[in-house]
């Protein structure tokens, strides 16, 4: 049995002593920041079974682009309200962030709802309560903490961030008294007459009084046509209670806008590929054509690295100082020492590892490969699971034949080594320092150190054997 403890234990060593007790799980409320995010929607629009939140944005789930802006601290509390599909993911969740507490919505009855699920998880909110969404994922934290200034310098009870889209179609709007505070909040389908010119809109994102907060969503109903708890209503029973509700306009539009369908994180995708390629080009890289450049979440470059057009980065690569990165080029989960060339037409996979000075050419794959200094694999060719020796030379179309249908096996080029063009080097295998493989050789058996192995059959040649087959062919053309 969980048993949650609220309030009672305060102090660290007193819960400690608790624990050590009861051996129960102790859930502390006090008086600090609670920040909610509500990811439980299914996003029907996306026409996928997979949660809207796991979708991708610049390489990796839209979640974690909100849960990263999070500002974890033992002064704060963070809340996540999910659904039980994507409870199946709890665990990769916790992983990256282990102070979170998940909290299921095993019903969808509208965003009050959400709010109400973790309001009864915690036992009542109290403190500052923000509210953010799953689906919103450039929110910044200065963008936050401002929302909730702003609150504790005007005394107010709830704080929304608004915003003044383009085309406010689509958004509820907020209707506001003489002072500028919110009197209530009308969704787009409750619209009529002059609302249609209020561009005031709404981003559902709060910073609340945690005990109004939890009185309000107590007062909730779900009487109206979707039969939803809309958290939008707690603007009009704090109204009729006499509380000050106030807004704060966001600053940049691009960060309080939601992914809802497939256009949507399109647009978003490319708002934040912007981010990423100006972060880029502050720090000193060149991309030559920055529009094609597709950076993830996580690239990371030294100063004095250029991009020629064309080029994607997937997750987890980092590229040294002076490096260049030539066009058409694919890379994931790859280290790139300084000064390397890598290029055009170059795929390198995850777990590939190169030294300073390494050149990776046209039509070269490499995977879970690591390339010494100044190592040399310069055409049509395939790398997986190996080291290159410093300074070793690979020839055109060699292919490290490294798995038999049942195991990955690993390959050793050593030191210096040269490989002849069109070789088959089939793991697990081993050629030493300094070592000369011949050209279309088939390597089967360990090199050794400063050896010359060549692995093909013999050429033999019959003199005037093509004319031969030349007249046999016209004979049997002309029976």
């Amino acid at each position: 049995m969980r048993v949650l403890i609220y309030r009672f234990a305060p102090d660290p060593i007193e819960a400690y002593c608790l624990i050590k007790k009861y051996g129960i799980f102790i859930n502390m409320v006090t008086d600090r920041n609670i920040v909610v995010v509500l990811a439980a929607g299914m996003g029907k629009r996306m026409r996928s079974p997979k949660p809207k939140v796991m979708h991708h944005l610049a390489g990796r789930p839209i979640l974690y682009h909100v849960l990263d802006n999070l500002e974890f601290s033992t002064t704060s509390k963070n809340i996540l309200v999910i659904s039980q599909e994507l409870n199946e993911m709890s665990d990769l969740i916790k992983s990256d962030w282990p102070d979170i507490e998940l909290v299921i919505q095993n019903e969808r009855l509208g965003t009050g709802h959400a709010l109400k699920v973790a309001d009864e998880f915690v036992g009542g909110f109290s403190g500052k309560v923000a509210v953010l969404y799953g689906d919103v994922p450039l929110l910044s934290a200065a963008t936050l903490n401002s929302l909730r200034e702003a609150g504790d310098s005007q005394k107010a009870d709830i704080s929304l961030l608004s915003f003044r889209p383009q085309s406010p179609k689509g958004y509820g709007r907020l209707v506001c008294n003489s002072d500028d505070q919110i009197i209530r909040i009308i969704e787009q389908s409750e619209i009529d007459g002059s609302e249609n010119d209020i561009s005031l809109c709404n981003t559902g994102i709060i910073s609340a009084d945690g005990k109004v907060l939890s009185s309000l969503l107590q007062r909730l109903s779900n009487d109206n046509s979707k039969g939803e708890y809309f958290l939008t209503d707690i603007f009009s029973i704090a109204t009729s209670d006499g509380l000050k509700c106030i807004h704060v306009e966001a600053e940049d539009n691009n960060e309080v806008l939601g992914i809802n369908d497939r256009s949507q994180l399109a647009k978003l995708e490319n708002i934040i590929q912007e981010q990423l390629r100006n972060t880029a080009m502050e720090s000193g890289v060149t991309l030559v054509d920055p529009s094609s450049t597709w950076l993830s979440w996580d690239t990371s470059f030294g100063e004095d690295v250029e991009v020629e057009p064309n080029v994607v980065f997937g997750p987890g690569v980092r590229v040294g100082a002076g490096s260049k990165i030539l066009a058409f080029s694919h890379i994931e989960g790859a280290i790139i020492g300084n000064n390397a060339i890598i290029g055009p037409f170059a795929r390198l996979r995850p777990e590939t590892i190169l030294g300073e000075n390494v050149k990776i050419g046209n039509f070269v794959e490499a995977k879970k490969a690591v390339f010494g200094e100044s190592a040399k694999v310069n055409h049509l060719s395939y790398i997986g699971d190996a080291e290159i020796g410093q300074e070793a030379n690979i020839g055109a179309g060699t292919i490290t034949c490294n798995y038999d249908g049942q195991k990955k096996s690993k390959t050793v080029v050593g030191k210096g080594a040269f490989v002849g063009s069109n070789s088959s080097l089939v793991a697990p295998l081993s050629i030493g320092d300094g070592a000369i493989v011949g050209a279309g050789s088939v390597i089967t058996q360990d090199v050794s150190t400063d050896s010359v192995v060549l692995a093909r059959c013999q050429q033999e040649e019959s003199l005037g054997a093509a004319q031969r087959r030349r007249d046999r062919s016209k004979d049997e053309q002309d029976d």
